[in-house]
């Protein structure tokens, strides 16, 4: 829930598309000419009047996955996949023990494999991706997908996504692109859980493809998947699907490799305002560093070649050093600073309320947000950034604060509805009246925080999700500024529950409220999300041994 100072003349948090247009949209990326020619080329082409506008159907970003998304060393990913699958299928096909490329994927020896060559992973993919449904096909790779890890860091693959690609891609999203990501692997496996992970949909999935039949199976129409080729989408193949699948050459490109060469070449070769990208992999403390260019050793597969890197220079692309351009490179690595919320958790009565009237508006507003996991009714006391090697001591004093508490005592009035305005919407919630006794517990918490606390954070201190990485700037100034803005005098608790349209809000806040009293169930220390939500909870406080029997 956003916990914005009401005793102000506040608005909701701005949209995505204005917090892309604010302050440092990319926040995990060095500042330099790297980050500042793509801040500058969005600028260009979004802004009206501008001789490089570009109108918002025409904004189209084309990504590689492998290498380009996420990472692909020390193979890709669906060679892991189709690895599984070997082994998962070797009990039908004893003969696979004995026959290559089979018998040295069995092994494990993925080296071996990946020198067999294209024609050899392509006789792979037929054997373990065909014989199926596009649906038992689907149900496969989600299942896989959910549990599979990345052998050197334990990771989920779905973990190793990169942090700055993640924000560039929410960037170009805010600002009127679509996003496409057009990839070598299978098409039919990155829409597994493409949407999910970089919030592309199905349908902006460009990759190989294997042929697919409709059939009949049992009266009901199904898409069976065959043991043939239908496209590899690789090179010269992916300015072929582009047209196919777009129909526009797009407006910017990004890239790792040679693979991705001809994209780049279709899309800055086509007139206008254009963008072309490439990520060279020379950073081996954090990720991998491959090439050759500049030296670097030469991989298996995803080479990053010295006459690719002489025509990006050449012809005006943009390379990227994950070692020198990106402060971060996964999105779990660790951050030095924590985004915190100490709140209190409003017992049955306010809970019954809080789901009344968020239900209530999702009736009138069905795209507002349900009171779930990551919008927990809560009242805040104190939001601040604190050192994360120090979470430890911050629960402890947090618990001590509260051991000399009656959470029971602590009863408030709740008297009216409220609603923050932004446009034609609003946020809403229930408002209570601040006592002696809370702003007192406020105090409390404020002084046992303060050893801990840093002035600000970034993004990574935030609870974040791969569609919305980019914390809204604003609400890193407002938990920076939160005891000067938003305590003692200035604080006034209340309990979030929805958003809904400004005339029906006008009229809900017009209706007589009855009002009630409660009292806090617990206590708890969360990691702020997206526009102050209670996104994570990170520590449960003890206060059960402080409650007065009823």
């Amino acid at each position: 829930m956003t916990e914005i100072p009401l005793s102000e003349a506040a608005h909701v948090p701005p949209s995505l598309a204005e917090v892309a247009a604010a302050a440092d949209p990319l926040p995990s990326w060095n500042d330099g000419p790297k980050k500042q020619g793509i801040v500058s080329f969005v600028e260009n082409v979004t802004r009206e009047g501008s001789r490089s506008f570009v109108p918002v159907p025409e904004r189209i970003a084309t990504f590689d996955n492998d290498g380009t998304l996420w990472c692909e060393t020390p193979v890709p990913v669906q060679v892991y996949f189709a690895l599984d699958r070997v082994k998962a299928l070797e009990s039908q096909h004893p003969e696979w023990k004995t026959t290559e490329p089979y018998a040295s994927l069995l092994k494990g020896d993925l080296k071996a494999t990946l020198a067999a060559g294209e024609e050899a992973l392509l006789e792979i993919v037929m054997a373990t991706h065909a014989g199926m449904t596009t649906e038992e096909f689907g149900e496969i790779v989600e299942d896989w997908i959910a549990t599979a890890r990345h052998p050197t860091t334990g990771r989920l693959f779905t973990e190793m996504t990169y942090q700055p690609m993640l924000e560039l891609l929410a960037y170009l999203r805010a600002n009127g692109f679509r996003n496409y990501i057009v990839t070598g692997g299978g098409i039919e496996f990155v829409r597994q859980w493409g949407e999910r992970i970089y919030g592309v949909t199905p349908e902006q999935v460009i990759g190989s493809s294997i042929m697919t039949r409709f059939e009949l199976r049992d009266g009901k129409p199904v898409l069976m998947r065959l043991p043939q080729l239908n496209f590899n989408n690789d090179k010269a193949g992916k300015p072929v699907t582009i047209h196919q699948h777009i129909g526009r050459a797009p407006t910017a490109a990004f890239g790792n490799s040679v693979g991705d060469q001809q994209m780049l070449e279709y899309t800055l070769g086509s007139g206008g305002a254009r963008f072309g990208l490439l990520v060279l992999h020379d950073d081996a403390a954090r990720e991998y560093a491959y090439g050759p260019a500049q030296g670097l050793p030469t991989p298996a597969l995803g080479a990053f070649t010295p006459a690719l890197f002489e025509q990006a220079k050449s012809a005006g692309w943009t390379v990227v050093s994950m070692k020198d351009d990106w402060k971060q490179v996964f999105p779990f690595e660790s951050s030095a600073v924590t985004a915190i919320n100490i709140l209190l958790e409003p017992d049955a009565e306010m809970l019954r309320r809080a789901e009344a009237n968020n239900a209530r508006l999702l009736k009138v507003f069905p795209k507002g947000f349900a009171l779930d996991a990551r919008h927990r009714p809560h009242v805040t006391m104190l939001q601040r950034f604190v050192r994360t090697a120090d979470l430890d001591k911050v629960f402890t004093a947090a618990g001590k604060v509260f051991a000399g508490v009656d959470l029971r005592s602590l009863r408030m009035e709740a008297f009216k509805y409220y609603y923050i305005p932004s446009g034609s919407i609003g946020l809403a919630g229930i408002t209570a009246r601040p006592t002696p006794e809370l702003r007192e517990l406020q105090q409390h918490l404020i002084d046992a925080m303060a050893p801990f606390e840093v002035a600000t954070g970034l993004s990574d201190a935030f609870a974040t999700t791969p569609d919305d990485p980019v914390i809204d700037p604003m609400l890193i100034d407002y938990v920076s500024a939160f005891v000067e803005k938003s305590s003692g005098e200035h604080f006034s608790p209340h309990v979030t529950t929805g958003i809904g349209p400004r005339d029906y809000l006008d009229m809900m806040l017009a209706e007589p409220f009855d009002s009630f009293t409660f009292a806090p169930a617990g206590a708890a220390v969360y990691q702020l999300g997206q526009f102050g939500t209670a996104a994570k909870k990170l520590h449960d406080i003890d206060t059960a041994s402080q409650r007065r029997p009823p």
